[in-house]
């Protein structure tokens, strides 16, 4: 049985990571056997983070290289989409990866009020004594990341100018279709629901969650992916090379 290695769910989502999440889906989307183990300390991990699949003996960081892992053994999580679609579903990938993603951690873990809960759910399993001293330097260095990345350099109403841009590029993809390239959900749908499901379950308000929740047509395809692919979903039916 295949094992999936991920942070334990937090604010709804099975996972408090949006990576673990997209691998969830991925292998939910198999339809094969799998289970989750929950871990709160990635840093005896490959790459020292989660997901990581474990197939065997074998070790798989990195939610990009679980996906290339399963497609190696014939899996195609992009049935029926074109050369064109593919390099679309990609290049809308890295976008929220690069983009949206950012802004999540940003209020996450920058906010003040959201940081509270974020501390008290995500920290919970570590002793009082040491929580304090251990999330405020943890916070300090996503902070660090944040600046050099550029999203903490920004102001909220230029984040939210930013994140609007990709908002457009989704719903435009998105269109009439239930999921972004039609009636069946595929690879960039398991990547990209989560991180908009997390922002619209930040644990306070922030300018990201309102204007996602205002976002028509966003916040009900964050549903149907759930229902269609998370943890507890029906097998969805993919092609498999012989």
């Amino acid at each position: 049985m295949l094992t999936l290695l991920t942070f334990p769910g937090s604010f709804g989502a099975p996972s408090h990571s949006p990576y673990c999440v997209k691998a969830m889906c991925l292998l939910q989307m198999l339809g094969l056997n799998w289970q989750p183990e929950y871990m709160h300390d990635p840093r005896k991990m490959p790459l020292s983070r989660l997901p990581v699949l474990k197939d065997g003996d074998q070790l798989i960081p990195d939610s990009a290289h679980i996906q290339m892992h399963l497609e190696a053994k014939g899996v195609d999580f992009n049935a029926g989409l074109s050369e064109l679609e593919k390099a679309q579903a990609h290049a809308l990938v890295q976008m929220t990866e690069a983009g949206l993603y950012n802004i999540l951690v940003h209020d996450r873990w920058l906010v003040d009020a959201s940081w509270e809960h974020t501390r008290a759910e995500f920290f919970k399993a570590i002793p009082w004594l040491i929580r304090g001293p251990l999330t405020r330097n943890l916070r300090k260095g996503i902070r660090s990341k944040m600046m050099a990345q550029g999203t903490a350099q920004f102001s909220e109403s230029e984040r939210v100018e930013h994140m609007k841009r990709d908002l457009v590029a989704l719903s435009a993809q998105l269109g009439e279709f239930a999921f972004l390239f039609g009636d069946a959900p595929t690879a960039a749908d398991a990547a990209i629901a989560p991180v908009l499901d997390m922002i619209l379950n930040l644990p306070v308000e922030t300018a990201a969650r309102c204007l996602l929740r205002s976002w028509d047509g966003l916040p009900a395809y964050v549903v149907r992916v759930s229902d269609a692919i998370y943890p507890g979903a029906q097998p969805v039916k993919l092609s498999v090379a012989a």
